[in-house]
């Protein structure tokens, strides 16, 4: 009897785990194992969303940077009074409002666009701003102006003006290439350069892609080139070249929202080697921005969301002293789902250091 019992007790302990011990362990296994795959989860939820934080705001700023130093570059080398440009070109170009008048605009170192228009990320019926900035190519023909000796009426083409310059100047001309025109008496005028025939001579066409260049031969005075050239005692809206003019290669961008909520940064010519079509180049900086606003420190201290007054009074622009840079950027993350959305907003202010003074 003794012995079948210890036997029988040998063969219970042979037996292992009960199938309520092996239930109880896999209960608490699943248990240990749900903990840390929800640990896991949330620490890759949390991962990813301060990753996706952080690529937001890193494009944020890389993009007001990229704003920032076109602010400081903003009037280099350019006229305090502006360039002549025909009617409306601006607004044509950055969706501002026009003016009464049929008489050429200005065109300043900075142009202001203020509450222009909604985009798909607006809220509350907020509109987003427009800034533009022009300035010269300091890198242009070593830091040189080119110098303008003719407008001959015999080289017109097409109703088009021909420059011609001293010697080879024109070989480091290119088509499309934007130009501020100055004659010693104080005239201003921005032109595309549309062909280049030779080392000494550039075209400027009416088939420009931005609409900038003049006709030669018109009826109405506000339509027609004021680089033509002045003959017969003429001195009105016309050029005179036998006192100097020179030609600066310039810059001309703007940064605006589109309408699926991409700040953007347009430059305008320029595009060496480009078609026509090619000439308004689009490079996208930052999406997903729900406010882009511009603010402007003036001279006298006091601040404005526009100085120019619907670019009225454009030559305000230049008794800007400082401008405060604001994009408001609506990240989103989407997991399983369920998506969650925050609200990030960059500020920076930059000084308009170049209004100041004309770089000859």
């Amino acid at each position: 009897m003794i012995e079948m019992s210890v036997n029988k007790q040998r063969n219970n302990l042979a037996a292992g785990f009960s199938l309520v011990e092996m239930i109880i362990a896999m209960v608490v296994f699943m248990i240990i194992m749900s903990a840390i795959y929800g640990l896991l989860r949330f620490g890759n939820i949390a991962r990813i969303s301060i990753n996706s934080q952080t690529e937001t705001i890193k494009s944020a700023r890389t993009a007001v940077n990229s704003l920032g130093r076109d602010v400081v570059n903003a009037g280099l080398g350019f006229s305090r009074v502006g360039g002549l440009v025909p009617d409306d070109f601006a607004p044509g170009h950055l969706n501002i409002s026009t003016d009464s008048g049929p008489e050429r605009d200005l065109l300043t170192g900075i142009v202001a666009g203020n509450n222009l228009r909604e985009s798909d990320l607006s809220r509350n019926g907020e509109k987003n701003d427009m800034i533009a900035f022009a300035f010269r190519d300091m890198q242009f023909n070593n830091g040189n102006p080119i110098m303008i000796t003719d407008a001959p009426v015999l080289a017109i083409t097409n109703n088009s003006n021909v420059l011609k310059t001293t010697g080879d100047a024109c070989a480091v001309c290119r088509p499309f290439d934007l130009y501020l025109i100055e004659s010693k008496e104080g005239k201003q005028a921005i032109v595309m350069a549309t062909d280049v025939p030779d080392v000494n001579s550039m075209v400027l066409g009416q088939d420009d892609p931005l609409n900038l260049n003049q006709q030669v031969l018109s009826g109405s005075s506000n339509d027609r080139s004021v680089l033509t050239k002045c003959i017969l005692g003429n001195t009105s809206n016309c050029f005179n070249y036998d006192n100097g003019v020179t030609a600066k290669k310039i810059y001309w961008v703007s940064y605006s929202v589109a309408v699926d909520g991409t700040l953007v940064r347009t430059m305008y010519g320029n595009n060496t080697g480009g078609t026509a079509a090619q000439q308004i180049q689009v490079q996208p900086l930052v999406y997903g921005v729900q406010n882009f606003q511009v603010r402007y420190l003036m001279q006298d201290g006091t601040t404005s969301d526009d100085p120019s007054n619907n670019n009225t009074t454009p030559l305000k622009m230049n008794d800007v002293v400082q401008v405060e840079i604001s994009v408001t950027i609506k990240a989103e993350n989407n997991e399983n789902g369920v998506t969650n959305t925050e609200l990030m907003n960059v500020t920076s202010t930059f000084s308009t250091r170049n209004l100041k003074y004309d770089i000859q």
